[in-house]
């Protein structure tokens, strides 16, 4: 099961212990070395500073929440060490661009989904630069594909996109028969 990065924003984190609604989920925090979901940080109402809780602390999603086991699950973002590491490298997966081996600019991320089940990155949505097809404006392409993620650039492996020649003049369109179309009443 996968979910888009953009279904989580503005998701309610409730605790499955004290049924109550802590915060809103702010952003899933990714390892880039590996794609694995590290964690989650969290905004609570009246706290300046957002909160983090390990991935081990999900214990379930719904269509407008994400359920963890309870308020002791959540800390500051410097206590979790793991935690901490990835987000002192402050690697964006949304609005990365995205190139191949071959250092071809393909575009931008506009979204990502997450394997709901491994807890890891599983696609990336881009947003095509104008030389990649013609015929799609956006593509997909497999996490199993990333071979770098970076502060602003995700490489991917060449060949996964075919770059076309720009085409000059205009578009030749397929001529098209136009047949009329009768309708008959008939009367009584």
């Amino acid at each position: 099961m996968q979910k888009m990065a953009s279904d989580f924003e503005k998701t309610n984190v409730i605790t499955k212990r004290e049924k109550i609604i802590l915060g809103s989920l702010q952003k899933i925090i990714i390892n880039p070395d590996n794609g694995r979901v590290v964690g989650i940080m969290l905004r609570l109402p009246g706290r300046r500073k957002p909160m983090v809780a390990n991935t081990s602390a999900i214990v379930g999603f719904g269509m407008n929440f994400m359920m963890i086991e309870d308020m002791e699950c959540i800390s500051m973002p410097d206590e979790i060490i793991r935690i901490k590491e990835v987000l002192d490298r402050d690697v964006n997966i949304i609005d990365s661009t995205v190139v191949d081996e071959d250092k071809r600019n393909l575009g931008k991320v506009r979204d990502y989904s997450i394997n709901l089940l491994e807890m890891k990155l599983a696609r990336l949505y881009v947003r095509k630069k104008p030389f990649v097809s013609p015929f799609f404006k956006n593509f997909i392409i497999s996490a199993e594909n990333i071979v770098k993620i970076e502060k602003k650039k995700i490489t991917v492996k060449s060949g996964l996109v075919k770059i076309g020649k720009r085409m000059r003049g205009k578009v030749k369109t397929p001529k098209v028969a136009h047949t009329k179309t009768v309708h008959t009443i008939k009367q009584r």
